[in-house]
């Protein structure tokens, strides 16, 4: 009787620690409702002064406005805009609910002949990180879904532990044409054990979920660009790259909901 429940729990622990592993390496996607928002606060480097010079931080909502069918594919729609100002940018992002990828980007901005747009070049059969290039918004993705390095044991409260082994890279590379002339693109993203330098960038979103600090870096480019996502934040906590610097601003530093739109809404 004592060996038949001793072998009872050895194979439920066994049973467990598997399902554990392979919730881990199935990876983390953000899910989003219609109606949620959030917030990321963005500064931007000087580039006509000397020096490292940051111009005054701008805040930036994203809204889900809905969700609806796009291409064949279920798409959150996310609306971005200012939180304060009379500064017009805005954006309005298709994400594919079962990865975040990249549908449909639709850029909006002011000019001396009113409010035009400008439509991004996606193609959703072939996925790479979606980089913000040209505007202020940092609508900056990597492709989903975020995994733990042969993750095994046991998760931690600060989201570290899970992770064995090192860093994980993708290359993402992609063709264009211009005329008569063909360019190809290649960006890769890797993805590894965050360092513990950024801990208290994870602490101050009192979330005890996996943590991921992915790099995406386009080759013969200057563009380089670090995240750090948290499992229980809909959006990366910390972005920065050599010309921006954004975090998401944690709930506890907004007012009231009717205070976010900003009057952009």
């Amino acid at each position: 009787m004592k060996r038949t429940l001793v072998l009872s729990i050895v194979l439920l622990i066994a049973f467990s620690a598997a399902g554990f592993a392979e919730d881990l390496q199935k990876g983390f996607v953000p899910t989003w409702k219609a109606g949620d928002r959030w917030v990321l606060e963005a500064s931007y480097r000087d580039l006509k002064g000397d020096g490292e010079a940051w111009l005054p931080p701008i805040q930036w909502v994203f809204r889900v406005r809905a969700i609806k069918e796009k291409l064949g594919r279920q798409c959150y729609i996310v609306h971005v805009f200012p939180r304060h100002g009379e500064m017009k940018v805005q954006a309005i992002l298709w994400l594919a609910v079962e990865d975040l990828k990249p549908v449909r980007v639709i850029d909006i901005f002011p000019t001396t002949e009113g409010m035009r747009f400008s439509e991004r070049d996606i193609d959703p059969e072939n996925p790479e990180p979606l980089v913000a290039i040209d505007t202020l918004i940092p609508y900056d993705l990597p492709v989903f879904p975020l995994t733990n390095s042969a993750a095994q044991g046991v998760q931690s409260a600060d989201g570290f532990a899970a992770y064995r082994g090192g860093a994980t890279e993708k290359k993402f590379s992609r063709a264009s044409k211009v005329g008569t002339l063909s360019f190809k693109r290649t960006i890769g993203q890797k993805s590894k054990k965050p360092e513990r330098q950024y801990s208290d960038t994870f602490a101050a979103y009192r979330s005890s979920g996996a943590t991921y600090q992915v790099e995406v870096a386009e080759e013969r480019s200057s563009t380089n660009l670090l995240q750090l996502w948290q499992e229980g934040s809909p959006w990366a906590v910390s972005s920065e790259n050599r010309s921006r610097k954004v975090r998401l601003v944690p709930a506890s530093e907004l007012p009231g909901a009717n205070s976010q739109t900003g009057g952009n809404d």
